[in-house]
């Protein structure tokens, strides 16, 4: 099962990091896009980080398909990103026991998740702004490198003729 669980994953990744590199959009708009998403999901923004991060993406110019791609693909890690904000804050403001943090909050009542919040209050949301502009900076950094890398790849590589297909015959043939 967890071979499975792994594979699954893979092919996933695997997915969303080919579309995300075969978008027809500059490097630089892109990787903006992926850290932008990536930024976000360290961010408290339960439900609507897919819309924000379309909106934000928009309104900056860049390119709001990576950023979504981005936010949807990393919400498996979201409980994993806030354990990490908390611990971040609490490690550089100091402090006692962890108040809160085992208490289990339904994401659906947001009066009982802004409580839960408040609880977390300041190290929380100064490790969460640490990380996310942290894990944006990395983003981009990686994903413009890549990108660069693969684009100049399929330049440097000899053009095949194109191939049509052969409409009665549905062979394909090629055309030069």
């Amino acid at each position: 099962m967890f071979r499975r669980l792994i594979k699954t994953f893979a092919r996933r990744l695997n997915a969303t990091y080919n579309r995300v590199m075969d978008l027809p959009d500059s490097p630089r708009k892109i990787a903006l896009g992926v850290a932008l998403g990536t930024a976000l999901d360290f961010l408290p923004l339960p439900l609507v980080s897919i819309p924000v991060s379309f909106l934000l993406a928009r309104l900056a110019r860049v390119n709001a398909a990576a950023a979504v791609l981005t936010v949807v693909f990393f919400k498996w890690a979201v409980p994993f990103f806030f354990a990490l904000n908390y611990y971040v804050g609490r490690a550089l403001l100091g402090g006692g026991d962890p108040r809160g943090i085992d208490r289990q909050v339904s994401l659906l009542d947001f009066s009982a998740w802004l409580e839960w919040m408040e609880e977390l209050g300041y190290p929380f949301m100064l490790g969460a702004a640490i990380n996310s502009t942290a894990s944006g900076v990395v983003a981009y950094f990686a994903v413009r490198t890549l990108l660069d890398y693969r684009r100049k790849k399929r330049r440097a590589r000899p053009e095949s003729p194109v191939k049509y297909p052969d409409r009665k015959r549905g062979r394909p043939t090629t055309r030069q």
